[in-house]
């Protein structure tokens, strides 16, 4: 049977500028584009979208992605 891992990007704003945050780490990408091709080329494959949402606390998410790829047996 087929296994998974799971990643989550979480999309935040600082300094007006959005960044994207993958597993903790910061991703080098100024789109959503950037973000989703660079991470894809580690074979990373989008599988759910979480719309924006507002929340009362001073680092507002924007979005987040959950993504997954095939572990190696």
């Amino acid at each position: 049977m087929q296994r998974w891992e799971y990643m989550w990007i979480y999309v935040t704003s600082e300094k007006g500028q959005q960044v994207y945050i993958a597993n903790g780490e910061r991703l080098n990408a100024q789109t959503y584009h950037e973000a989703l091709n660079a991470v894809g080329k580690d074979g990373w494959e989008l599988v759910a979208l979480v719309p924006p949402a507002v929340l009362p606390t001073a680092t507002q998410t924007f979005a987040q992605f959950c993504l997954k790829r095939p572990i190696s047996n």
